[in-house]
């Protein structure tokens, strides 16, 4: 009695797929219910157009067909495949795997499907491992649509040649790729639909799955590298995006999510169009940086106001959108504008990132327009220092400041490039101290030229250049030179206007400065020269003069590095002294070289 029942399932299920595939003009189907041919059930032949001349044959398509009397009403089903059938498709090249679920009595069925192609059947097998069967998951076959039923099999026969090629050999990701050493030059898809126009390609896209296939150096074949599914498609569209006729976008992107689409305005602003119900919804995500914060906020409350904006000239009424707090965002408007003039008081050119500011990051920003814009001083706790100075960091930001002491313990803030008076003074072995004129600028270290968000190099020389004349000052002057060059070199993207200013500050200590040794400002112009470009003859000739052997060994050494020579470098090192060798290590003019 059992095998009748089967036989009445896998007839019932044969039969209903046959009545489904003769719906598509596009194919042609050859099943047998009682096929006896391992692993598969029957061939579908697919065509360019409805005439199916054999000129117009695409290609052919096997497939395998189980029925099961099971109901199964969900959009999805799954089936425990013999891995020896599995393994059978994946050297053949694939197929297209029906799962149809019948009831003979009353005629009921629903057609699963999936279609298995050498990529799909390599990662199969490769978790399948020992194991006798492996579950796959089938959807619902689109019976009841021509061209979907087309477009599955005409992808089919356009994507096996491709990868048939990789039988019996590993299929690589992206990453194992790159990892492998393999230079990838593209990625790229392909694929075939009918009744598919311009229009309606990113549509098509995102609801359908398609192969990655990467082109590499060297290769003439393509490799696949992955199988997407649920893709997502944006494209940017220059037009205007405006409010009664004022433009606040040049630009907009469509982001097509499942075949629907929706606009991204700005960084932080996704409009989906009208439902149904005539419903258009805004949604308002603050991103990207305080100026696009700024100005996604600005559109969002305009919006709000006028119930309508227009995108690329066509007017768009948005009636039924309901803000309740809208004084919340014209609240947070004005804080961001208060944030804005806080950052450039303080001079910083770097645009704040506000996508994920910590807890702590938005106290250190309130509290600093409180003390910056508003006069109000601030607390630093367990300092107590007359002083405070150096890096702030708030999210990317690294803010050099200048924190003075007040009477009652608190602090006035202020950014550290403006004129902030110090003194020094003369070593305490001398009989007379007096206090010698300096420029807060010397107290600079390699971190500051590295990294800060508020630099300004104007401030910083006319800082220097414009103190009087002491052979203190411009002894730490070189110091801070040899900080700026540590910093240039320590610049994950190097700044040539750091290098232009230590150039000058070079220049200036040369002029100033009658005690300044010569050798030691040769050396210091031609490291500068050699980070900006190759070095001249006169230039090389120059450091020929530095290592003759009169000169001191730390003179030598420099000279021997910049003229890109190790091995004499090596050996005027280890003529030094221990202390002379701890302190040359830490110039910067060792990156031309290293030591053993």
């Amino acid at each position: 009695m059992a095998g009748t029942n089967n036989k009445r399932i896998e007839e019932s299920a044969t039969t209903a797929l046959k009545t489904a595939l003769l719906r598509c003009r596009y194919i042609d189907s050859y099943i047998d219910s009682n096929d006896k041919t391992p692993s598969w059930d029957g061939t579908i032949f697919v065509y360019k157009n409805h005439k199916q001349k054999k000129s117009d044959l695409l290609g052919r398509v096997p497939i395998q067909v189980k029925g099961t009397g099971n109901r199964i009403i969900s959009e999805q089903a799954s089936f425990a495949c013999n891995v020896v059938d599995l393994n059978n498709y994946y050297n053949d090249g694939g197929c297209v795997f029906f799962l149809i679920s019948v009831d003979p009595a009353s005629g009921w069925y629903k057609i699963f499907y999936v279609s298995l192609l050498t990529f799909d059947l390599a990662g199969i097998l490769k978790s399948a491992g020992n194991q006798g069967s492996y579950t796959i998951k089938l959807n619902t076959f689109p019976e009841n649509d021509e061209n979907e039923m087309a477009n599955i099999f005409m992808n089919f026969v356009q994507n096996k040649p491709k990868q048939m090629s990789f039988i019996g050999k590993d299929t690589l990701s992206i990453e194992a790729l790159e990892k492998s050493g393999t230079k990838i030059e593209s990625l790229f898809f392909e694929t075939t639909g009918v009744g598919i126009n311009k229009d309606k390609i990113e549509s098509f896209i995102t609801t359908h799955d398609f192969y990655l296939y990467a082109k590499t150096n060297g290769l003439d074949i393509n490799i696949p590298v992955d199988r997407v599914s649920n893709a997502i498609v944006s494209r940017i569209i220059n037009g205007s995006v405006s409010i009664n006729g004022n433009e606040h976008y040049s630009s907009y992107s469509v982001i097509y999510k499942k075949g629907k689409p929706s606009f991204q305005i700005g960084e932080g602003l996704l409009f989906i169009p009208p439902d149904k119900d005539n419903n258009a919804t805004v949604k308002f995500k603050p991103a990207g940086t305080l100026s696009a914060l700024i100005k996604d906020t600005t559109f969002f409350i305009g919006i709000i106001n006028n119930k309508e904006m227009s995108l690329n000239g066509v007017r768009i009424q948005l009636k039924n959108l309901s803000i309740d707090d809208i004084e919340s965002y014209q609240s947070r408007l004005a804080y961001f504008k208060d944030v804005k003039k806080m950052l450039d008081m303080l001079g910083v050119t770097e645009e704040l990132q506000c996508g994920n500011l910590s807890t702590t990051d938005e106290i250190n920003l309130r509290n600093f327009v409180r003390a910056v814009l508003y006069g109000k001083k601030m607390g630093f706790p367990k300092m107590d220092t007359p002083v405070i100075y150096g890096p702030f960091k708030i999210s990317n930001l690294i803010i050099q400041i200048w924190a003075t002491r007040q009477d009652d313990g608190y602090y006035i803030l202020d950014s550290f490039f403006n004129n902030h008076p110090i003194v020094m003074f003369a070593s305490e072995d001398m009989e007379n101290k007096y206090p010698i004129p300096a420029s807060h600028y010397l107290l600079m270290q390699q971190d500051a030229f590295e990294h800060s968000s508020n630099m300004d190099y104007e401030k910083i020389y006319d800082g220097l250049t414009n103190i009087e004349y002491s052979p203190q000052m411009t002894e730490h002057a070189v110091l801070l030179l040899l900080e700026m060059l540590k910093g240039y070199d320590a610049q994950a993207e190097k700044d040539a206007t750091l290098l232009e200013l230590v150039k000058k500050v070079c220049k200036w200590i040369e002029d100033t400065d009658p005690c300044a040794e010569p050798d030691i400002v040769l050396l210091n112009k031609l490291q500068i020269a050699k980070r900006q470009r190759k070095l001249t003859l006169d230039e090389l000739l120059l450091l020929k003069e530095l290592i003759k052997p009169n000169k001191p060994a730390d003179i030598r050494c420099g000279a021997y590095l910049l003229l890109d020579d190790s091995t004499n470098a090596q050996i005027c090192y280890e003529e030094m002294d221990e202390d002379l060798k701890t302190v040359f290590i830490t110039y910067p003019i060792c990156s031309f070289g290293h030591f053993v």
